[in-house]
């Protein structure tokens, strides 16, 4: 991975990390990672585990968009809790989008409608933005734009 791509995916997980106390959420950051990188709770009996995914956008004409390598077994592995991705964009100098996608529902989007490409362990999406939508392989994502809420309320 290239030092730059080290730089940005930390700079997404602490924009991602400053996001949650606003909302009243507690934030734990492990020491170690090994497949969560936050977990995440309204009150300290549950945590939620969160999977950051960072990347710095491609500008087009009038949009622009990001890809994110996911592990396949990560993505196909059901867990209690859940873990729910947020994808950061940075664009335009700013952490411009997070897309919050539970682990189902990104299961589901790559199994029944196809979302992403496969290269050997990994499965690539490439979200793209305009101002009213969000895109994933042609299907809409816009409702996974800042959905908050995506994060259970345990």
């Amino acid at each position: 991975m290239a030092r730059r791509n080290l730089y940005t995916g930390k700079a997404g997980e602490r924009a991602v990390v400053a996001q949650f106390p606003i909302r009243e959420w507690k934030v734990a950051v492990p020491e170690v990672d090994v497949g969560d990188d936050l977990f995440v709770a309204r009150s300290p009996a549950a945590f939620v585990p969160v999977q950051v995914k960072t990347c710095r956008a491609t500008q087009l004409k009038t949009s622009y968009f990001g890809q994110f390598r996911i592990p396949i077994e990560q993505m196909i592995t059901p867990r209690i809790p859940e873990l729910v991705y947020v994808f950061a964009v940075y664009h335009d100098a700013n952490w411009s989008d997070f897309v919050l996608v539970p682990r189902p529902d990104l299961h589901t989007e790559h199994v029944v409608h196809g979302t992403g490409s496969v290269s050997g362990q990994h499965i690539t999406l490439r979200i793209s933005f305009d101002a009213t939508r969000v895109r994933c392989s042609g299907r809409d994502w816009s409702t996974y734009r800042a959905n908050w809420s995506a994060i259970p309320d345990l």
